[in-house]
């Protein structure tokens, strides 16, 4: 039984009463409150993604501001996500506010949490609520707080009405102790709030029928991800004692499993609840649609009716088109394969019980609402299989965590070698090319140069091979409302930019095309342009001429649209396939493409609809030339793809013409994968004769954290190919970066010749030591040298400390000052990051959400007078670190305590004036260190202390790519690095957080600079005083010729320098 299973079957069983393996069973009460308190912790994190959304989307009046004290803005995606779910909700209860009944309604928000679902509909569709009563059930302690705010609030007493008062003061009861007593906590005439464990439904029941006399009414229930964490048993019993009534519906909104727990999303989503400790129960028992329908009618319910979340996105009668432009409008996106994943993954179910629909074996009741029509049941997809022998074997290579890409493009260099350039990694867009080669290949294949660095970081962008010595790479963006339009052109092994896009674009397709007789183009369709505008325009590229419109003759109707993937099929003809309309509908048509000359020398395409091709619409997908035909490789669909369907052939055989019109009969292609399913969203794909290397690719898991794929895959074909030819198989390589002076604050080119892995070997480990007295300590600081204390005490924080708890210790409202970076790497003396004031919770989320962020604490009284100490600016975390009495010397002598959380950026390289131990708490870190005469090879600005030169390799964490010898620390947690005065040092974290606490103190008996040191960071006194007498002498040679005054000036330099090395022969 694997990990998730067992958890799910303890839960289970705790949940039952059962004694558990390894516990012992006397009472499994505390456990159960725990439980339930983790439960309950879910809606206050659903609740500030929905204020998110309510700030953003939403018009006023506004109502989870009273729930939600201080709003964060969350990710374009969850954002989405979040409010589609929320619509979905809405679209049903509205639906069953208008439907005619002569029956007093209720609506029965089952597991509410704190959402004002009632509050909304009060005030958005008051004529619809005459005679409708609200009824909120949750925990006791949930429905007593959602009482304590409708009281403070006298907006929301006026929506509700009179509040009845059964209690003291004239408030309203609190729950009543017996047994017998009824959970009714806030009652009017158009609400009640029910404290009710749901699992107890003989006390829910009394208390409806008592207070509202429920079986008399048209009830709607409603369960938006609550009773998925109850035991199973208890939530099939509470769907069924729904059933009970004549006149019911029951609103379920849920995750589902599509493609089962093997799917990379399903993976992580089921892994995040565990991790939460409430595991998903019932989606463990009903896995699919038809599971829950099913679930539904065996509970008595007449009617029942489900879809995805992704399929209702897709309905233009459910969300409709202006609403959906809307969206757009209010925050640029481009998430559209992490958004599909998600709504993929979760469902929207609306069963009916009513005297005027009798059971029905087709599950369509007699007498449907109007409104469940939301949920009606989508046109579903379905690809042929393929004979055996053309099956496909697909080696997987090793696994090459190191490089994550997703939204990369792949460059064809040879046979031999693929690249995968561009993309988004762990720590932002990059810049950088990952190459592959074959590994029957001895020699590194070195005729062409990756794309210089110099190229701006980008994703969705396109590589085209016009031949074999021939590559362009076109467009791309940085955000999703800016995108690029620049072309470089790689020609006989070097790179040059050449003519512009005629528009900017990304998300176009792109593929080459034979231009006459022997000259080769590309051409370009769709895509978006900046500010998200979608295009329609066909553009082509030559190397005579440059970029071109193309003058379309189209029979039909091409909407524009972005994603959609072309290939050519013979030298002027190809298909178009796919994409996405502006408003997110997925686009099912192929068409035929003919380039031709119209009058004069303008190039034209003629454009045909296949009506006859029956292929499922793509996003995102690739096609790829192999030699059993044109394959589909990857992307979103309608639904959620299944495995055998990821990878589709249209087979050579399909390419000719039936009644005058080209026919594609798409099949679906056998495929041995060994190891993990893939996940074929943002991957990159080449192909190379008898193989085709998959690379690359993952995605954001929506708030359940991200996957990336671990491996790339060689799909080697065995039909097609000559006997006994090897296979194909491609595995990464190193190879040096391109020599471009372009990438200036990186260290030179020059020196960066080397591979990263050559400077790593230039690397002495800084010494690790164990000491047990001040006076170990003090002998080790006087040799100068950084060493790495292990095994000392500092504290309960090594235990206690954890990303909840700092949140909760600190307060997730305090406002922190933080760096905020454009990528992987900080550079002070380029400022390319920002400083922002924000709340700490904010900060803490979006940094373990992978956001390069950095925070130095402040003083917090006089940020800009005093220096940070840290027991003084976090009292509720200072009786958990103290230093260890090994290190009186530094807490006698101490100037400054700081605390540090890092995200996944890069420090930049500098060096500290004053002594410090940097105290590692939480997480890795690579810490680069270089003695302080080397401080001349850095391009350190005169009385300055920080480089502006990056040592760190952009795509590999902790690699150094400066090739000069220096000491190397790994820091673990728990281990105390001594940093001597004016060593340099640069920081890389291995973890996406990172926590420390940094001491500075002074080691020099004087010399410091006076005044105020807020940072303890000023240079020495002498060293200041040395800088204006080097000013006096060159205004002391001002008059003179400049040879002479330049002469003399370089000869009192080198006496500087000598005098420099006499001070450092003299002894101690």
């Amino acid at each position: 039984m694997n990990s998730i299973n067992k958890i799910y079957a303890e839960a289970q069983a705790e949940d039952r009463g059962a004694p558990i393996a390894g516990v012992k069973s006397s009472s499994n009460k505390p456990a159960k409150a725990s439980r339930d308190g983790k439960v309950m912790d879910t809606n206050n994190s659903s609740i500030v993604s929905k204020r998110s959304v309510e700030r953003l989307y939403l018009e006023r009046p506004h109502f989870f501001r009273y729930f939600v004290k201080k709003p964060v803005r969350r990710s374009p995606l969850i954002n989405r996500g979040y409010w589609l779910r929320m619509h979905a909700v809405e679209q049903t209860v509205l639906g069953f506010l208008k439907e005619p009944s002569e029956k007093r309604k209720i609506v029965l928000n089952l597991g509410c949490g704190y959402d004002p679902l009632p509050f909304q509909c009060l005030s958005k569709y008051p004529d619809d609520c005459a005679r409708v009563t609200f009824v909120d059930v949750d925990f006791p302690e949930l429905i007593s707080k959602k009482r304590d705010i409708i009281l403070e609030h006298s907006e929301l007493q006026k929506l509700v009405g009179p509040i009845q008062s059964d209690g003291q003061d004239g408030l309203p009861s609190a729950l009543q102790s017996t047994d017998s007593g009824l959970p009714i906590l806030i009652r009017s005439n158009r609400y009640v709030g029910v404290g009710c464990d749901l699992r107890d439904i003989a006390r829910l029941s009394k208390a409806l029928e008592e207070e509202l006399k429920i079986g008399n009414c048209l009830v709607l229930c409603s369960a938006e991800v609550s009773i998925t964490y109850m035991d199973v048993d208890a939530a099939d019993a509470l769907i069924t004692w729904a059933a009970q009534y004549d006149n019911v519906r029951f609103c379920m909104l849920e995750q589902l499993l599509p493609q089962g727990q093997e799917h990379p999303f399903a993976q992580r989503m089921m892994q995040h609840f565990v991790n939460l400790g409430t595991p998903l129960r019932c989606v463990q028992k009903y896995p699919l649609l038809q599971d829950q329908q099913e679930r539904f009618l065996r509970a008595g319910y007449h009617s029942v009716q489900a879809r995805t979340l992704w399929q209702l996105w897709q309905d233009q009668s459910a969300v409709a088109p202006d609403l959906r432009l809307h969206l757009n409008k209010v925050e640029p996106f481009d998430e559209w394969e992490e958004f599909a994943l998600f709504s993929s993954h979760y469902f929207i179910l609306v069963a009916m019980k009513s005297p005027t629909s009798p059971p029905s074996p087709n599950n369509q009741g007699g007498s449907i609402p109007k409104y469940s029509n939301l949920v009606c049941q989508p046109q579903v997809w379905k690809s042929k299989s393929i004979p055996v022998t053309d099956r496909v074997v697909l080696n997987v290579l090793s696994s090459q965590a190191k490089h994550h890409r997703k939204f990369g493009a792949a460059i064809p260099f040879s046979d031999q070698t693929i690249g995968v350039h561009g993309g988004i990694g762990d720590k932002g867009r990059l810049n950088t090319t990952t190459r592959y080669q074959n590994l029957g290949l001895e020699a590194q294949d070195a005729k062409f140069s990756n794309p210089p660095i110099g190229i701006e970081a980008r994703v969705c962008h396109t590589i085209t091979a016009l031949d074999d010595r021939r590559f362009m790479l076109a467009g791309g963006r940085t955000s999703p409302d800016k995108a690029l339009q620049e072309c470089w052109l790689c020609c006989s092994g070097q790179w040059k930019p050449v003519e512009n896009l005629p528009i900017p674009l990304y998300r176009h397709g792109a593929t080459a095309v034979a231009y006459g007789t022997v000259d080769a183009g590309i051409l370009v369709f769709g895509g978006k342009t900046t500010g998200g505008i979608v295009v329609s325009q066909w553009f082509i590229w030559r190397e005579a001429s440059g970029w071109e419109e193309v003058f379309l003759l189209s029979l039909g109707k091409l909407l524009p649209r972005f994603g959609a993937t072309i290939a050519s099929i013979s030298a002027r003809r190809g298909i178009l396939l796919g994409g996405m309309t502006e408003d997110g509908i997925l686009c099912d048509e192929v068409w035929e493409w003919t380039i031709g000359h119209g009058k004069e020398t303008n190039t034209t395409l003629q454009l045909k609809a296949l009506d006859s091709c029956r292929i499922a619409p793509r996003f995102g997908a690739f096609l790829a030339w192999s030699p059993v035909g044109l394959l589909i490789i990857g992307g979103i669909s309608t639904s959620l793809i299944p495995l055998e369907e990821e990878i589709l052939r249209l087979s050579n055989e399909a390419y000719g013409k039936v009644n005058g019109s080209t026919v594609f009969e798409p099949t679906a292609i056998s495929i041995d994968f060994d190891g993990h399913r893939p996940l074929l969203i943002g991957h990159a794909i080449c192909a190379s004769r008898d193989a085709v290397l998959i690379t690359g690719g993952g995605a954001v898991c929506f708030s359940f954290g991200s996957y990336w794929n671990m491996t790339a895959w060689t799909l080697h074909f065995s039909a097609g190919c000559e006997p006994n030819s090897p296979v194909r198989h491609f595995a990464e390589v190193v190879v040096p970066p391109y020599n471009d002076p372009a990438r200036e604050l990186h260290a030179e080119d020059a020196e960066r010749a080397s591979p990263a892995a050559q400077s790593n070997n230039m690397a002495e480990a800084v010494q690790r030591v164990r000491i047990g007295s001040e006076a170990d300590f003090n002998r080790l600081m006087h040799e100068g040298r950084p060493f790495v204390m292990e095994g000392l005490d500092l504290g309960e924080c090594m235990t206690d400390w954890t990303v909840p708890e700092l949140v909760r210790k600190i307060s997730p409202d305090r406002l922190v000052t933080v760096h905020q970076a454009q990528g992987c790497h900080m550079n002070f003396q380029l400022k390319n990051f920002q400083y922002v004031k924000k709340p700490f919770g904010e900060f803490m989320q979006e940094v373990c959400d992978g956001s390069p962020q950095y925070l130095r604490s402040l003083n917090a009284e006089k940020a800009a007078d005093e220096p940070a100490r840290f027991a003084d600016d976090f009292p509720g975390l200072s009786d958990q670190f103290h230093l260890p009495p090994q290190l009186a010397t530094v807490a006698r002598n101490q100037h400054s305590s700081p605390l540090r959380i890092s995200g996944p950026v890069n420090m930049w390289l500098h060096y500290d004036v004053m002594a410090n131990v940097l105290c590692t708490i939480l997480g890795e870190k690579v810490l680069v260190l270089y003695p302080p005469l080397d401080a001349v090879h850095f391009k350190i600005p005169p009385g300055s202390s920080s480089s502006p030169m990056t040592v760190f390799h952009p795509d590999q964490r902790g690699s150094v790519v400066y090739p000069r010898r220096h000491m190397r620390a790994v820091l673990k947690e728990g281990d105390i690095l001594y940093i001597p005065p004016l060593w340099l040092h640069s920081a890389s974290p291995l973890d996406n957080l990172s926590v420390s606490i940094n001491v500075f103190f002074r080691n020099l008996i004087g010399g410091y600079a006076a005044g105020r040191d807020v940072y303890g960071n000023r240079n020495l006194q002498a060293y200041e005083n040395g800088r204006r007498h080097v000013e006096k002498m060159v205004k002391l040679m001002e008059g003179l010729p400049k040879e002479i005054a330049s002469t003399y000036l370089a000869r009192l330099g080198k006496e500087l320098i000598e005098k420099g090395e006499n001070f450092r022969q003299k002894p101690d």
